[in-house]
């Protein structure tokens, strides 16, 4: 995978520059095109069309016509060119857009970086943290093949990322890192060690994490989930989320989860979205579910749990009737969305 990245890396830089250079051509061509039109007009404005002096600034408009429509066709080539390679290298790194940071970056988000700094600032004492800010136009090409082509292939729009630095190279480091990707909604940070920069091991999901100072409160638990919430919802489904806190609390949780999955940020975004509904009971029910890693797809468990806790007033009820619909599909081979529709159809006796 790595020489394929390599050499699409490479190809879409000649690309851009090709790019680059036949925008710079239409430039030059539209300019001139616009002056002979310009001498054209002035001379015949003083003169006769049949005026020699004319009939040359005209030949000349024509020939500058046509050099401008050929620069135009060489462009176009161009940008399809860069698009068929782009193309390529987004279905060759679908996962690796974690390296951005998606989601707004707050001071609640500052926050928690600075906790994490100083949770490791006893093993890592010169360590430092800051979010980078790319604008449109600004390629950072330091790092790995992988980094230099998302830099090209995302090259129009804003980016950001968290950089870790640190003297010297220490194992606190890479913990480091996955700590805050646990909660920067799987954000894969770049890391620096003496100015080089190193490879960290990649995300595994929960671990035994150092405690953050500050966080080990229902309050910082709950700022904690909006800041992974954050990294995929909307700010109106946050602020939704947040009027039911033990709701947005396990919308977090399993956010978490899902970042174990190696699933892409609009992946996760997309079945959160499907969720933020469900009351607290249901969420818990769908956050064990999936641990559990059972047989059935996200879309089953989903649509079962929105059709039960739409129908049970209880949401514990509802949990425990998308639990028995689960254990039911299992043991009969049902779809579980059947299941499901037939414990509402039929009652509680089903």
């Amino acid at each position: 995978m790595s020489s394929t990245i390599e050499t699409l890396e490479r190809e879409l830089g000649e690309a851009q520059a090709e790019r680059e250079r036949e925008q710079r051509a239409v430039v030059r061509a539209e300019n001139a095109h616009e002056a002979a039109c310009s001498a054209r007009d002035e001379a015949w404005s003083e003169s006769f069309a049949e005026d020699p002096e004319v009939e040359r600034l005209t030949s000349l408009v024509y020939r500058r016509r046509r050099e401008l429509y050929e620069a135009i066709d060489r462009l176009k080539a161009a940008e399809g060119k860069e698009r068929r390679i782009k193309s390529r290298l987004m279905y060759v790194l679908p996962a690796e857009r974690r390296r951005y940071l998606s989601g707004t970056v707050d001071e609640e988000f500052e926050g928690l970086l600075d906790a994490v700094r100083e949770a490791y600032r006893h093993a890592i004492p010169d360590v430092e943290v800051a979010v980078v800010t790319e604008r449109p136009g600004e390629v950072d090409l330091r790092g790995d093949a992988t980094w230099r082509a998302l830099e090209r292939l995302y090259s129009g729009t804003v980016r950001r990322w968290v950089e870790i630095r640190a003297g010297q190279p220490s194992l606190e480091v890479g913990t480091m890192a996955r700590h805050i990707s646990y909660y920067a909604g799987g954000h894969t940070p770049r890391v620096f060690v003496g100015g080089e920069e190193v490879r960290t091991t990649g995300f595994r999901g929960a671990e035994r994490f150092v405690r953050l100072a500050g966080y080990d409160t229902s309050e910082g638990r709950v700022a904690l989930a909006r800041i992974t919430a954050r990294r995929y919802l909307d700010e109106n489904s946050v602020g939704r989320l947040a009027k039911r806190m033990p709701a947005l609390v396990q919308v977090a949780e399993i956010a978490r989860l899902y970042q174990s999955m190696n699933l892409t940020v609009d992946e996760i975004r997309w079945r959160l979205e499907q969720l933020i509904s469900l009351r607290f009971e249901v969420l818990e029910a769908v956050y064990k579910l999936t641990g559990e890693r059972r047989r059935f797809s996200f879309y089953e468990i989903a649509r079962a749990a929105r059709l039960l806790d739409s129908h049970f007033p209880d949401p514990g009820v509802a949990a425990e009737a998308l639990n028995r619909s689960v254990q039911r599909a299992l043991g009969t081979g049902v779809p579980l969305v059947d299941i499901a529709y037939l414990s509402v159809t039929a009652g509680e006796g089903f």
